[in-house]
């Protein structure tokens, strides 16, 4: 009783305030092994306050839950294997093993990140590729059906084949399209399916993202640095760390003519109600 105590207050002292939370950072990578304290605390000063660790394979799911452990309230994790370890054959009944230990249920939030990713084959005949791809995204959004979590999708020149995907289901699950980099075609699927948008660092550079982040709902808008990738100008070239949230959501204000105020609640408003924080 009073651990669930202590869970409600810090709940409730997070949600009085205001604050960023950055839903997808792969802190659990070795490119912050030397300094991730630091990194959570300079992104704590930033106004970052909560952090998604999504896994893409079994070591990294293990790190996110690990750290999961060591930052309660304040890390969260999502297990999944990215497209990329499709032709691996990775063990879906880790996934599971995770997700039904009782001691992980505020651990995890999501299932991901997981999806589609086409960019390496253009130009070559992979049919097959494709299809393990496929098999393995759909595993996985049934997985998160059957836990009801959410799903943290990553789709990339596949658009029309994850869609492709989503209607096999016996419904759709809630997600969101993280690192969202459709056209606006594909942008008004994504609403029409319910699931969330994801826009990162590269909103700040990206001519197209710059036309498509003015068609994003409020409502349907979360926050991402994706760090270390996709690091914001006018840092490029330097590793991105979630402190770049406030210049992310800084950008995407200027790009829709609104108060910075107004993106930084709308997201944190729309991150705890996806991943039930």
């Amino acid at each position: 009783m009073k651990g669930l105590q202590s869970k409600q207050k810090r709940r409730c002292f997070l949600a009085s305030r205001d604050m960023y939370i950055d839903t997808h950072v792969q802190l659990n990578f070795s490119d912050f092994d030397t300094d991730r304290a630091m990194v959570i605390g300079n992104a704590k000063k930033a106004g970052v306050k909560q952090f998604i660790v999504p896994g893409v394979d079994h070591l990294s799911c293990r790190t996110a839950v690990h750290l999961a452990t060591q930052h309660p309230g304040v890390i969260f994790a999502a297990v999944g294997f990215h497209p990329y370890e499709a032709p691996h054959n990775p063990d879906m009944s880790y996934l599971e093993t995770l997700l039904r230990d009782e001691q992980n249920k505020s651990k995890i939030v999501a299932v991901g990140e997981c999806g589609l990713d086409y960019h390496q084959y253009k130009g070559e005949i992979a049919a097959g590729r494709k299809d393990v791809q496929q098999q393995l995204f759909e595993t996985q959004l049934r997985l998160a059906l059957a836990h009801d979590l959410p799903v943290i999708i990553h789709c990339r020149d596949a658009f029309e084949d994850m869609f492709a995907v989503i209607s096999r289901l016996p419904k759709v699950p809630r997600g969101v399209v993280h690192c969202f980099s459709g056209g606006l075609q594909d942008l008004r699927v994504v609403q029409e399916l319910g699931l969330y948008t994801g826009i990162d660092g590269n909103v700040t550079y990206s001519k197209q993202l710059a036309t498509i982040v003015p068609h994003i709902p409020l409502s349907m808008l979360l926050l991402e640095t994706d760090a270390p990738y996709l690091t914001p100008a006018p840092h490029r070239g330097q590793r991105n760390e979630p402190k770049y949230i406030p210049l992310i959501a800084k950008h995407i204000a200027q790009l829709r003519g609104v108060a910075v105020t107004d993106i930084m609640k709308a997201t944190t408003k729309n991150a705890r109600a996806l991943f039930s924080l």
